[in-house]
């Protein structure tokens, strides 16, 4: 007598070998599928647990929020904080990488900067500010890169500065 379990698979016309495969497969994209899932409750596609980052400077003054994913050619935002007395003589100096800024376009700055300056590799915002401070500076961005990950840094005159970076996807 022979295996009974081959004789049904003969009968109605399967492999066993293909029936393995299709479990194989079919664990298979319950896995991706699950992963996938996982990393929008993460933020990996936008809000989330992960998603909107703040970051702050070695001396607890300077504040940066941004987000640590972002979609290339979608909409970001970089906000910077400083607290009150920040200010020198009436204004503010801000800085950025150059390198970050120019894998993004800047499609806003909110308040108005009086003056950029190229300093080296980074551009130099200043803002007036009255009474000494806070601030709040915030640049609407839209990455324009491509897949990769963009690294910034960005600081004041009178603040440690902050290590900040987003990955990028398409």
């Amino acid at each position: 007598m022979g295996d009974d379990r081959s004789d049904i698979a003969d009968l109605i016309g399967e492999s066993p070998s293909s029936q393995h495969r299709e479990w194989v497969l079919n664990r298979l994209v319950q896995a991706v599928l699950t992963v996938i899932v996982l990393a929008g409750l993460a933020g990996a596609w936008g809000e989330g647990v992960s998603s909107e980052v703040e970051a702050t400077g070695a001396d607890g003054r300077l504040r940066v929020t941004y987000e640590r994913f972002v979609r290339n050619l979608g909409q970001t935002r970089l906000q910077v904080r400083f607290p009150p007395g920040s200010a020198q003589q009436g204004s503010i100096r801000l800085f950025i990488t150059q390198d970050y800024l120019a894998d993004n376009e800047i499609t806003t700055v909110i308040p108005d900067a009086d003056t950029v300056t190229a300093d080296g590799d980074r551009l130099v915002y200043e803002f007036p500010v009255p009474n000494g401070g806070p601030l709040t500076v915030t640049f609407d961005l839209r990455p324009n890169s491509g897949l990769g990950v963009l690294n910034a840094t960005v600081g004041g005159s009178t603040v440690d500065s902050v290590q900040l970076w987003q990955l990028v996807y398409p």
